[in-house]
């Protein structure tokens, strides 16, 4: 009996660790993340941060962005929010601390292409955006839909 229920415990507690974790290789190819990282949400420059997704919400579906906002107890994609033991998950693969105030983007390739102080504009970040081939690439690709659709 107490080695079913050790059995059970450690099922139980996989199923929940695997519950929990958030598989960004869902976003590979298809999307760039950008992480907000900071230690409270009253933070000033996270607050600034918000703002200006806010404002440049389409620029930021242009691009494909996804904007994950990771705090040391909670965390949200989107506007949609994620467990804690997710969020401290994300905080460990990206090797932030509960004191980071941070901006990461991470390209459609899953790789790490900036990781710069919060308060970075995001006209910088756009900037490196499409100077990427992939985007170059997908501006390209749009450009020439757009002239095949207006053509006789």
């Amino acid at each position: 009996m107490r080695r079913h229920l050790m059995i059970l415990t450690t099922l139980f507690t996989l199923a929940a660790d695997q519950a929990a974790a958030y598989d960004l290789s869902q976003h590979q190819w298809r999307h760039r993340l950008l992480f907000l990282v900071a230690h409270d949400s009253n933070d000033p420059d996270l607050s600034a941060k918000q703002r200006e997704i806010e404002l440049q919400r389409d620029a930021l579906f242009d691009r494909d962005v996804r904007v994950f906002l990771l705090l040391p107890e909670n965390g949200f994609v989107d506007d949609d929010a994620l467990p804690t033991l997710t969020v401290a998950r994300l905080r460990e693969q990206l090797e932030v601390t509960p004191e980071d105030r941070l901006l990461i983007l991470m390209g459609k390739d899953g790789g790490i292409k900036r990781r710069t102080e919060l308060h970075t504009d995001l006209r910088d970040i756009f900037l490196q955006i499409d100077s990427m081939p992939m985007r170059r690439d997908e501006v390209r690709a749009k450009r020439e839909a757009d002239r095949d659709i207006t053509s006789p």
